[in-house]
């Protein structure tokens, strides 16, 4: 099968990897793993990426032992194009769960998706005796060793529960500490463990449930592409992670602080603040977890705050 190159970043054998890799000097360097990972790709009238999607992991030189795809409700043939592609990777398990069928897609509901899916194939996951679980975005491109070597730096730092490379392109962009959602690889033990996700994509979930549980959070120099710049970037991405503070419980002052660092270096503050208060003035979008009201709750210190916001502002000047 040829692999079409694109500048939107379409699956590239010839893109070099190693200019962003802290792992591999000169060419990607192959890298061997023993452990085993589940991947979960969540759709939404797709189709048009999915055959790309399969090409992509195609080339990993670590493939999933299984790869289970959540088709929230598309109205298109996404599904019957997954089930057709199915036996194209060897030694791969694809499973398919179909949810309602819906005539929006919505980001802010992909969490119910996962609720109807993961704590029904626990036991079914169980049985497979998989260490690791990877969310993949269908418009995601890691390079070909991303998957080995994640694992493999999973497998050597036991301290860590989550974990996941950089996004070419955005690098610097993002605030550094938490692992990003696609790419992310978790255990499948902290996963096993949600009694129930939140509404939203889980990917800051993760990050705090594997927090909660006493592992620490690494984000490590694997490179990964994105076919569009990812949502948290754009103004409108900005407007949601404002709703989405309201929705999690973040205190007024606390996305206050964060809407006026955003400001000082030019994404988008306005509009976090605005997210924010369009949610506040609703009242009805709330989630409520012990430990998400632990993590949000943290250093609540408006003075730290501020110095913090000072610093962020003086590295990014």
């Amino acid at each position: 099968m040829t692999i079409k190159t694109s500048h939107t970043g379409i699956a590239d054998p010839r893109f070099e990897y190693h200019r962003f890799c802290g792992f591999c000097r000169g060419r990607c360097e192959r890298i061997e793993s023993q452990s085993s990972y589940m991947l979960i790709t969540n759709i939404w009238n797709e189709r048009r990426s999915i055959e790309r999607a399969f090409q992509r992991i195609s080339r990993q030189t670590k493939k999933p032992r299984i790869w289970l795809w959540i088709d929230d409700g598309s109205t298109d043939d996404s599904a019957r194009l997954i089930q057709r592609l199915s036996h194209s990777l060897s030694g791969v398990k694809v499973w398919l769960e179909i949810c309602p069928r819906k005539q929006v897609g919505n980001l802010d509901t992909i969490g119910r998706a996962y609720n109807r899916t993961i704590p029904r194939l626990r036991e079914k996951i169980d049985r497979e005796r998989i260490d690791y679980v990877a969310i993949m975005d269908v418009d995601s491109d890691p390079c070909p060793n991303y998957c080995a070597r994640l694992t493999c730096l999973l497998d050597a730092n036991p301290d860590v529960g989550a974990a996941a490379g950089i996004a070419v392109g955005e690098i610097g962009k993002r605030r550094v500490g938490l692992p990003m959602g696609s790419g992310k690889f978790v255990r499948w033990s902290i996963v096993r463990g949600i009694e129930r996700f939140w509404d939203i994509a889980p990917d800051t979930l993760l990050n705090i449930k594997t927090a909660a549980r006493g592992y620490q959070l690494r984000t490590w120099p694997v490179p990964m592409r994105m076919d569009k710049p990812t949502l948290s970037l754009s103004s409108r991405g900005v407007f949601r992670q404002g709703r989405l503070s309201y929705y999690v419980g973040r205190p007024f002052w606390g996305v206050l602080f964060r809407a006026l660092r955003r400001l000082v270096i030019m994404q988008h503050g306005t509009q976090m603040l605005r997210g924010y208060l369009y949610e506040r003035s609703r009242k009805i979008w709330r989630f409520s977890d012990p430990d998400v009201k632990r993590f949000y709750a943290a250093g609540t210190n408006p003075v730290s705050a501020l110095l913090d916001m000072l610093r962020y502002a003086a590295v990014h000047d």
